[in-house]
């Protein structure tokens, strides 16, 4: 293990890293093809979040960005890529003659959509305001220029005075209104100032560009089509089909491709590069050879199994990658903290529970085929989907198509490519790693609680209709609840059902003040499941079989259940104690069905 490493978890700016002897995985390699292609105008990178996009995107601002005071000067770029004792890729000689021609050379305009959310619109566009102030307040210096006209600086100093003094006064229609304008055109008039004022083309990097949408489609009053226009109208004033002269490149990142006809009007020269298109597939997040080397410099190359069953199982192309946030925090743990159990790191970084919603939206909706193929997939299985492109944001409040929602789980890490994969269309996707299988199970667990009152009054149903012996409805309300049961446990093991049943009955029988008791010693063995109400004289005792999923096997596992109660005397110290009702009641699992039989009152049968 190795101390002296200096890791900085969730590290997004890249001058900080290197100039605070930070551990860096290079990535400057990619500066050329992506700076210099003429043939690519515009860049749009699809990854999941936490994958490194900002920092990616840092760097190439920070390689490419002007000294605006001292033009010429590269003395920065000099420093922080060349001259740093790293021997980064670009700082090569085979890099000389790309470092003259683009290293320092443009002015950068830089913003990222990453905190632009709220519950309403207005909180969305003052989110932006303050993005703009921001970034006016870099350039105020163009205030004084004797280059930039009277009508400019005075375009200049309404945008922003009106961001840094009516971001909260958007209740005012008038001012929202105004606020709409800015938000679509404060790029382009910045960009027309600074072109004028260094007649140097201009590099504009759009981070995140999709959260604001996201936000958009989940909040309580969902404002998509609104918040659309607005960025809608930033691509239409910036990556035109016929570009201003003032735009060099434009490099989006984002975490979902939302189709051009829906973000990116008017700007058909955008090439995309998703998780499989070269030459990016290692450009974000980790490879082997970089998880290997970075384990090494920890002291940790004895963790590499460990750690690829944790945090690797992405496939980018060809390439298998490893989350960067989580092997960077797992490291940090590892070598600062002594902590070498693996943990979830990424999982716990997802500010929407699109795995929740979409449950809890199929099974509101009685949509059993929709929770068998996510039970299939949480169970760690290989499934196949259609992948869909999306016109728009895809609305996770309602009851979505799977191969939409699972489309959508491809591209925010919560599944990768299988091996086998191949096709452009019908692709074969499984959860990456233990991580993202121990998120599934969290996420299951929390959804069967006493929050969900739907799944809540349907345990309290089930109680009672066992507490009654009333074993027709009992197994009807069972079946129902299991077409509506997700596990991280595979249905064909007994595990399965035992985990459900225990999982039903335990959270209802604490809410009635019903005994609960799981195999404890009664008679000459372990019963299952015993409930025991002495406020109305009653025991229930319950005992489980799994057959398959047929409905013969189904009845012959329930006798075989309820026989087992009477051969190892299971209700006998039930008996004993003088329980007027003590029903025995065998439960017989396949598939998502089940079958009830019950040998009715063994205390009457005693008498």
């Amino acid at each position: 293990m190795n101390k002296d490493v200096l890791l900085y978890t969730g590290g997004e700016d890249f001058a900080e890293i290197i100039n605070g002897g930070g551990y860096y995985v290079d990535k400057t390699a990619y500066l050329k093809e992506l700076l210099i292609t003429d043939a690519i105008k515009n860049s749009l990178f699809i990854r999941p979040r936490r994958f490194g996009k900002t920092l990616n995107m840092n760097m190439i601002k920070a390689f490419c960005e002007l000294n605006y005071q001292n033009p010429g000067d590269k003395s920065y770029q000099q420093k922080l890529f060349v001259d740093n004792g790293r021997n980064l890729a670009v700082a090569g000689d085979d890099y000389k003659e790309f470092r003259e021609k683009i290293m320092g050379e443009f002015p950068v305009i830089s913003i990222s959509f990453r905190g632009v959310e709220g519950n309403t619109f207005q909180s969305a566009v003052s989110g932006l305001l303050g993005i703009i102030a921001e970034l006016y307040e870099r350039f105020l210096f163009l205030r004084e220029s004797v280059k930039q006209s009277e009508e400019r600086i005075k375009q200049f100093n309404e945008i922003y005075s009106f961001c840094t003094t009516k971001y909260k006064k958007l209740s005012d229609p008038d001012n929202l209104n105004e606020a709409i304008v800015i938000c679509g055109s404060f790029l382009a008039t910045l960009a027309e100032m600074i072109y004028r004022e260094y007649g140097r083309k201009i590099l504009v990097i759009i981070d995140e560009y999709d959260v604001p949408l996201q936000k958009a489609v989940i909040a309580k009053e969902p404002y998509y089509d609104d918040l659309l226009e607005i960025i809608r109208k930033i691509s239409v004033t910036t990556f035109k089909q016929n570009p201003d002269p003032w735009l060099y490149k434009g490099i989006v990142s984002g975490c979902l491709r939302i189709a051009h006809q829906s973000v990116f009007t008017d700007a058909n020269n955008f090439t995309s590069f998703g998780m499989n298109d070269e030459p990016y597939t290692g450009f974000f997040g980790f490879t082997e050879e970089e998880t290997r080397k970075l384990l090494s410099d920890c002291g940790l190359s004895d963790k590499e199994s460990e750690v690829k069953e944790w945090y690797d199982g992405y496939r980018f192309g060809d390439k298998h990658i490893f989350c960067p946030w989580s092997l960077i925090s797992y490291c940090y743990a590892a070598t600062q903290k002594d902590i070498y159990a693996p943990q979830q790191f990424w999982v716990n970084t997802s500010g929407n529970d699109i795995v929740s919603m979409f449950a809890k939206n199929s099974i509101d909706a009685h949509d059993s085929g929709n929770v068998d193929r996510l039970q299939q997939f949480a169970d760690r299985n290989i499934i196949e989907i259609s992948l869909k492109e999306f016109t728009t944001y895809p609305d996770i409040n309602n009851n979505m198509d799977f191969d939409i929602f699972m489309t959508l789980m491809l591209h925010t890490g919560y599944a990768t490519y299988a091996e086998e994969t191949y096709s452009c269309d019908k692709v074969k996707i499984r959860i990456p790693n233990n991580e993202v299988a121990l998120c599934f199970k969290s996420k299951f667990e929390n959804f069967y609680t006493k929050n969900n009152h739907h799944w809540f009054n349907q345990t309290l149903s089930l109680v009672d209709l066992l507490m009654e012996n009333k074993t027709e409805e009992a197994q009807a309300l069972i079946s129902t609840m299991l077409k509506e049961f997700l596990s991280i446990r595979n249905s064909g093991d007994e595990l399965y059902y035992h985990g459900f049943m225990v999982g039903v009955l335990g959270i209802a029988s604490a809410a009635k003040g019903i005994s609960f008791q799981e195999e404890i010693e009664s008679g000459d063995g372990f019963p299952d499941i015993v409930l025991k109400n002495d406020a109305t004289d009653t025991v229930a005792v319950i005992e489980f079989k799994k057959g398959k999923n047929e409905r013969l096997e189904r009845i012959q596992s329930a006798a075989d259940a309820a026989k087992q109660i009477l051969e190892k005397r299971y209700a006998e110290p039930y008996l004993a104690e003088k329980y007027k009702n003590v029903y025995a009641i065998g439960i017989g699992f396949g598939g998502k069905d089940c079958y009830i039989q019950s040998l009715g009152n063994l205390a009457k049968a005693s008498i």
